[in-house]
């Protein structure tokens, strides 16, 4: 011990600040430590915690990246074939447009074809009215005298087989 003393240390003092250690450091270690250390760890967990909630945001949002490029292909491809449907849709209206114009014509030409031809044959038939009033009054004024009407009838047949020829 008398080394101590050599130096300066007492013993007694020196075992005082031993204990005064140890119990400063209980204490530090009961009511610092334990609480920073548990503080801590509530850190290190809610860290852990928001890059597991990162990750999965980070899943979501690919996820939803990759979702809506697939609805925008979708889309893409329905608005495709709906234009070509209106365009199919617009070519066949405008083919049965055009039929029925077509039908719509023929029946108004043939109409008008069988009006002309039935025009022609009142004219015709009132031409030959007329030529064979005319060829009996012509006849009369030849002949000088009023023609009865059996013979009337049969210079209208003459005439009308002439006209046939």
């Amino acid at each position: 011990m008398e080394i101590f003393k050599d130096f300066g240390v007492e013993p007694l003092l020196l075992t005082a600040q031993i204990v005064n250690f140890v119990i400063l450091l209980y204490l530090l270690k009961r009511f610092l430590y334990k609480p920073v250390l548990k503080v801590l760890e509530e850190r290190k967990q809610k860290i852990e915690q928001s890059l597991r909630q990162a990750e999965e945001i980070q899943t979501t949002f690919e996820s939803i990246t990759k979702q809506k490029e697939l609805i925008l292909q979708e889309a893409k491809r329905e608005s495709s074939k709906i234009i070509v449907d209106a365009k199919d849709e617009a070519k066949t209206l405008i083919e049965q447009m055009l039929s029925q114009t077509k039908d719509s014509i023929e029946d108004t030409m043939k109409r008008t074809q069988s009006a002309l031809e039935l025009e022609r044959q009142k004219i015709v038939a009132e031409a030959k009215r007329e030529i064979i009033d005319l060829v009996a009054l012509a006849t009369e004024k030849v002949v000088n005298k009023s023609l009865t009407t059996n013979e009337k009838n049969l210079l209208v047949k003459e005439a009308l087989e002439e006209l046939e020829k």
